[in-house]
């Protein structure tokens, strides 16, 4: 096996690579590929992302800085149940796999460079990854087929992650406070050929996002702090993207959107016919009006009008979830003194009850002192409510 070189003309190379057609379950960046890279999950995408990226080499028991690179690259995002398969048509086919880690956080990728010593995993033919020298790797033969798990990648991430990290055996020169944890990490998984004559090794590459359970949308990144709320309502189903395939996590939080997601958590029950001259029976929010209505949680402003349209501000957000709240028997202490805010005055009299019992399980928390109870509230913000509604008041249901 020839020495696995990556200067920073071939990253370039790799990344375009990496942006050629896709099919469903089937990665193939050449018309007669040498191998096959196929992907078996319950939930996949492939989607065309920035990414930036500083390349280390290595200097002594360190990583230094040696240049910094941009460029588009086609992502295979995959759930975590995935499964990798390659499927060789030639002999001399070996795999190796690197990872782009971030471990400050900052949002630019880490990759590693070293000739003399390697900073990449080697698979062998049992699917197993390690760190190896030149020729220590075994190569898989014609019709062989090689198996990645994406519990094995995890794993090996996570434990490359550790190792650049400031304190790892050879750390890079960033000193982060406290490492980022790498849950989802960016794979380069290479496979590589080697001409029988001696002649010029060929490579195909694919990049590999590994997810959690669900594939969240695009817009929403794991750097963003609603990120572990939208991933769980996703979850449950609770919300749903837009006809983009987005999450829209900063677009304001509609009457129609709230009630359609507590009629989800609640199941979906059927209710009697809504009759308000706003909502339509063809609306796709039609039964959770009439759910909300029957449950007396979100009322019309007048016996015929729902106005589905309007924005919720943050104080009607949390009075329809303290009813809903109370319905489902969840603990409805509220102890929080709301004198002790800057803009307490400014609560409604008809929310002060469900604002104090928001703050009193943390549903929501305070923006540099003040409530802003008539802020209007977002998607993203409507996620975070619930999932900690779902980590606070969990056990009292």
């Amino acid at each position: 096996m020839k020495l696995y070189r990556r200067a920073l003309a071939a990253l370039l190379i790799a990344a375009a690579a990496a942006a050629s057609s896709l099919t469903w379950g089937l990665a193939a960046p050449e018309s007669d590929p040498f191998a096959e890279f196929r992907i078996d999950a319950s939930g996949r995408d492939v989607v065309e992302r920035e990414i930036s990226v500083d390349i280390y080499r290595r200097e002594g028991e360190q990583f230094q800085l040696d240049a910094s690179r941009q460029y588009s690259c086609r992502l295979n995002r995959v759930t975590r149940d995935a499964s990798f398969f390659i499927q060789t048509n030639q002999d001399g086919v070996w795999v190796t796999v690197d990872y782009l880690t971030d471990v400050d956080g900052d949002g630019t990728f880490e990759l590693l460079v070293d000739d003399g010593a390697p900073v990449w995993d080697v698979m062998d033919a049992q699917g197993g990854l390690t760190r190896q020298q030149e020729g220590a790797g075994a190569g898989l033969d014609e019709g062989q087929t090689g198996i990645l798990s994406c519990e094995l990648l995890l794993a090996r991430s996570q434990r490359v992650s550790q190792d650049r990290a400031s304190g790892g055996a050879a750390a890079l020169d960033i000193s982060p406070s406290v490492p980022a944890p790498q849950r989802f990490p960016l794979c380069m998984v290479q496979l590589h050929h080697s001409q029988a004559d001696g002649g010029q090794d060929t490579t195909q590459t694919y990049y590999l996002q590994l997810c959690g359970k669900v594939l969240v949308p695009t817009d929403v990144s794991p750097s963003d702090w609603y990120y572990d709320a939208v991933e769980y309502a996703l979850e449950q189903g609770y919300f749903a993207g837009s006809d983009a395939g987005l999450f829209l996590p900063d677009e304001q939080l509609t009457r129609a959107q709230l009630a359609q997601v507590l009629w989800t958590m609640d199941g979906c029950q059927q209710a009697p016919a809504a009759r308000f001259f706003d909502v339509a029976f063809s609306d796709w929010y039609y039964q959770a009006v009439a759910w909300c209505k029957k449950e007396e949680i979100i009322a019309g402003y007048t016996s015929y009008l729902f106005a589905p349209g309007d924005f919720l501000t943050r104080e009607q957000m949390l009075t329809v979830l303290h009813r809903y709240a109370q319905r489902a028997g969840s603990n409805m202490r509220a102890s929080v003194n709301l004198s002790a805010f800057s803009d307490w005055d400014e609560v409604s009299s008809w929310a002060v009850e469900s604002m104090r019992w928001a703050l009193t399980h943390k549903l929501i928390s305070d923006q540099d002192g003040a409530l802003c109870p008539g802020q209007n509230v977002s998607r993203a913000e409507l996620a975070a409510v619930l999932y900690a509604y779902e980590l606070n008041l969990s056990l009292y249901r």
